[in-house]
């Protein structure tokens, strides 16, 4: 039987979601709960690694319990022994084919800039305050380079693999109180959407071009380095699969 888990959570105390040694992290708390009800260590696998600092609102993950458990008792044991900046919204029986990170089809994030002339202390755990931001339509036209494919190697600090150029589905951005970066993909590298946004707001600041955004997306030669928003801002809002 295949558990699957949609989980919310406040990423502020956590060093991620991966397990880490000596270190608190979401997977390890969730770990923790299921090894308590089946006496042994069960390993959870999240869609995405979010890292330190970084919040969810629609994180999925799975686990095969070793015993079998009615869905409901999974839930309250949730419910109840989970800190309180972790919630499990929805729990329920999965295909034992479903992989909440390989059967993923698109994951849509949100980054979040206050752009107010004083931070707000109860937005500051949820986003980063940049005032005076002012060059709106260049940040748009320069997002909207960042569709398609893209070598998101160049704005990642820690590249992944060999596969350097994955696709952007969509990336909006939405101005208010807030400004608000939207970005979906069937895959990230680590800190590519922060390393996005960071180089994005440079273009916010009149300090770039949506010309040099384009360089960096097709990773020509002398284009510009990236610029990293710190992870507070970031937000994993949902992962999509087949059929849903």
């Amino acid at each position: 039987m295949r558990i699957r888990l949609t989980v919310s959570y406040r990423g502020t105390r956590y060093a991620g979601w991966q397990v880490q040694p000596e270190a608190p992290t979401v997977q390890g708390e969730l770990q923790a709960v299921v090894a308590r009800l089946c006496e042994q260590e069960v390993r959870v696998t999240g869609a995405s690694r979010t890292d330190a600092g970084v919040h969810a609102l629609g994180q999925v993950c799975h686990f095969d319990p070793p015993r079998s458990l009615p869905v409901t008792r999974w839930q309250r044991a949730f419910d109840r022994m989970l800190p309180e900046d972790i919630r499990v919204l929805e729990c329920r029986a999965a295909d034992d084919d479903f992989h909440a990170r390989f059967s993923a089809r698109r994951k849509t994030y949100r980054y979040h800039v206050d752009r107010a002339r004083r931070a707000s202390p109860f937005l500051s755990p949820f986003a980063w305050h940049r005032p005076r931001i002012t060059h709106f339509e260049e940040m748009r036209a320069a997002a909207a380079l960042l569709v398609g494919p893209v070598h998101q190697n160049v704005f990642a600090s820690q590249p992944e693999g060999e596969r350097h150029v994955r696709s952007i589905d969509a990336f909006e951005l939405t101005e208010g109180r807030l400004l608000t970066f939207s970005v979906s993909s069937r895959s990230f590298m680590r800190h590519a959407v922060r390393g996005m946004v960071g180089s994005l707001l440079e273009v916010g600041y009149g300090r770039r071009t949506p010309a040099d955004i384009g360089a960096m997306a097709r990773a020509e030669p002398g284009h510009a380095r990236l610029v990293k928003a710190p992870p507070q801002g970031l937000v994993l809002v949902r992962v999509r699969y087949d059929g849903e």
